[in-house]
């Protein structure tokens, strides 16, 4: 007579797919209970737990050296001293854990024998995260390989969720049992041959300080249901209320529904049958489920139900479902198990968007792409379209919106806006690009089979930039002064302020203005600047040229300044309240990173500098006024006017003074002598130098005095002598 028998299973179905032939290791469990004692797993070069990039060898070796890596940043242990994610109900006594802070690639991975030579059918674990101060995430991306470095990516929902402790601000950890057979990974190559090893991705939740934990435990390798209990992977699936399932695209692959596993956790034999229910949606076709099928007392067999049905590629998007019960044909009393599988089938998704032609910036500046309803037929779904990577080129232009990580599902469209950074570029036409990556996609976010290549999106982007020729701005203390926040330009010349903060609530104000002095050749249109409060901070004052003065090349070009009292032009940081001048040949994002020590303050004040590579020329200045970007005109003695040239202005200007106390050394009062007295030695320095220099507008040369011009000046000296006197 049997003894009574009870059967349990485990689900899961994507796919059919070929096994092929390869050294297969053989079963194994890990509770991960460390040392021969317990299920023999330790790690002999780690005595205190897994080292970062260390690895560990477990005790039973099947057919390889099999080994787990630390790739968590951080030491990985194998006890029961979890803080978190031992709170789920998954995570019990023993279990490999850690806190990882590699925020880059923070991974654990494990390799079932050395250089890929062992591959295994079915691997099976217990996973929990918890994080710190934020919900953890509910889900878990894991890569698989075989010996052909093949690979696939599955992304498995955690459905249990459970509370951190106060350990971790009683935020939700998320928790699953994953239980992954190698027929149905579908990989870049193809169907994987088998499973030679993983990678768990625990990016996601990897943090600085170790703020986050993960555990893994009950490993179960090809279904053997270990030496410590029940096979985990039977006993999580509650049979009568499990529902699983898979999504795809429509039109790649016949998809089938089956058990995973069936085990017997009775001590005597008995046979199983498995039927479809007539429950199952009709779009399910029956195929050759198992059926009075031996099974002995503590047995496990792995694939054991055959395939129990199928839905065609070719089946109409949508939602379906069919259920299968797993009798036990000699145990009445054994209830029967009743699992139901879930299918979404996609159609793939269909975008427009505006990238046909160039989009003119200044006119309309938003870009989109825009995903077709789903079909036309009753309960139809369409696949999503999602941004993997993103690029802008060009000067001058950004992009915000469709970011990485965007999605547009079935009727939704996704925007983005063209903006370009006007301040500090001449007029003209200005060209760029935008382009995303995008993939096939689920609306929520699982693992969708089948998903084929996306082609790229690029958008041809253009501005055209006229004449800004004054700008005024309201600022408020401790605003920033630029970039970007006040600026002119026309065709030779941009004017802006790249740094600086406001030191009060004030009104700034810039405009192009005609060249009030004569001894500067400028590269461009001097800028009247003001600031409305009456104490001005350090700024950044930053011209852009076009063109260069006559025998001037660009790292010759200053920032000028324009003196109203004494008419001349000078170098700007000349004028500053403090500071010594120093010149820095290069940008100011340069200077700024290095003698600059990365923060723009009073000890900044004098420095200034020429980027020859994109035409700009700066200074740190401390006040407001006319400012201009060229070179000064080398001054000549007796060139009292400052015009380059010496002539009847300049004599003139001595005439005019003559006999008279003036400020001492102030041409523009006949003084080049500096004694404080018009005389003879100032007409000396006029008349010893007439006709040097060249003459304003003209290239011919004045005539030296003659006799004449020698008796005219006679004869007012006279005059001016007997006014005196």
């Amino acid at each position: 007579m049997l003894n009574l028998s009870l059967i349990r299973v485990s689900l899961l179905s994507f796919l059919i797919a070929g096994m092929a032939g390869s050294t297969w290791a053989q079963d194994a469990f890990y509770t991960f209970t460390s040392g021969p004692s317990g299920d023999g797993f330790n790690w002999p070069a780690s005595p205190t737990g897994l080292l970062n990039f260390d690895s560990t060898f477990p005790f039973d070796d099947f057919g390889g050296n099999n080994r787990i890596d630390n790739f968590t940043g951080n030491t990985v242990f194998f006890d029961a001293q979890y803080q978190a994610a031992g709170n789920s109900s998954l995570i019990t006594n023993e279990a490999m854990w850690g806190n990882p802070t590699d925020i880059s690639f923070s991974s654990i991975d494990l390799d079932f024998g050395d250089d890929f030579f062992t591959m295994v059918n079915t691997v099976a674990f217990d996973i929990s995260l918890a994080m710190a101060g934020e919900d953890a995430p509910d889900f878990i991306e894991i890569d698989f390989f075989d010996d052909t470095e093949n690979f696939a990516t599955q992304t498995f929902p955690l459905t249990e969720i459970f509370n951190a402790g106060p350990a971790f601000g009683g935020f939700n950890g998320y928790a699953g049992h994953i239980h992954v057979n190698a027929a149905d990974l579908i990989g870049f190559g193809g169907p994987l041959a088998g499973i030679s090893g993983m990678y768990i991705n625990l990016t996601n939740i990897a943090a600085p300080g170790g703020t986050s934990e993960f555990a893994i435990d009950n490993l179960d390798i090809n279904g053997s249901g270990g030496s410590g209990g029940l096979d985990p992977s039977n006993s999580e699936v509650v049979l009568g209320t499990s529902n699983i399932g898979t999504n795809m695209i429509r039109n790649t692959f016949d998809a089938a529904f089956d058990f995973v596993e069936v085990e017997n956790i009775g001590s005597g034999g008995t046979t199983y049958s498995v039927i479809l229910d007539p429950t199952s949606d009709p779009e399910f076709v029956v195929a050759t489920p198992a059926t009075n099928q031996f099974i002995a007392g503590g047995q496990t067999i792995v694939n054991g139900t055959g395939t129990i049905a199928t839905i065609s590629q070719t089946t109409l998007s949508g939602d379906y479902q069919a259920s299968a019960t797993l009798i036990n044909d000699l145990n009445g009393l054994d209830p029967d198990d009743q699992v139901t599988y879930d299918i979404t089938i996609f159609d793939p998704p269909s975008t427009t968007d505006n990238s046909g032609s160039t989009v003119q910036v200044d006119i309309a500046p938003n870009i989109f792409i825009t995903n077709a309803a789903a079909g036309p037929h009753a309960g139809a779904r369409r696949a999503s379209v999602e941004v993997t990577n993103r690029a802008v080129t060009g000067d001058g232009f950004s992009v915000t919106g469709l970011n990485i990580g965007n999605r547009a599902d079935a009727s939704e469209t996704e925007n983005a806006t063209v903006m370009f950074d006007r301040y500090g570029r001449v007029n003209g036409m200005y060209n760029g690009f935008f382009s995303v990556s995008l993939k096939m996609a689920d609306p929520n976010r699982s693992f969708l089979n089948g998903a084929t290549p996306v082609s790229d999106i690029t958008w041809n982007l253009s501005y055209n930039l006229t004449t800004i020729s004054s700008d005024t701005v309201v600022v408020n203390n401790g605003d920033p002064l630029g970039p970007g926040v006040i600026g002119v330009n026309n065709d030779d010349t941009a004017a802006t302020l790249i740094d600086g903060t406001s030191n009060a609530n004030q009104t700034l104000f810039m405009a192009f203005t005609s060249d009030p002095g004569s001894n500067a050749n400028l590269a461009g249109t001097p800028v009247d600047l003001s600031f409305s409060n009456i104490t001005i901070d350090p700024h950044v004052f930053q011209f852009s040229y076009i063109n260069l003065p006559i025998n001037v090349t660009g790292s010759e070009l200053r920032v000028l300044f324009y003196d109203p009292l004494t008419g001349l032009w000078d170098e700007a940081v000349n004028a500053n309240n403090s500071g010594t001048p120093t010149f820095f040949a290069g940008s100011y994002d340069d200077y700024l990173s290095t003698l600059g020590g990365g923060i723009l303050d009073p000890s900044d004040l004098g420095a200034y500098g020429v980027d020859t590579v994109n035409k700009h020329v700066w200074a740190v200045l401390d006040y407001d006024g006319v400012f201009g970007v060229g070179v000064l005109i080398p001054s000549i003695a007796g060139d009292l006017d400052g015009d380059g040239f010496v002539g009847i202005a300049d004599l003139n200007i001595v005439l005019g003074n003559w006999n008279q106390n003036v400020t001492a050394g102030d041409p523009l009062q006949g003084d080049p002598s500096g004694d404080g007295f018009v005389g003879i030695e100032d007409l000396n320095q006029v008349l010893g130098n007439w006709n040097a220099g060249t003459p304003p507008g003209n290239n011919a040369h004045i005539p030296e005095p003659g006799v004449g011009i020698i008796g005219l000046l006679g004869i007012t000296l006279i005059s001016h002598s007997r006014q005196i006197s």
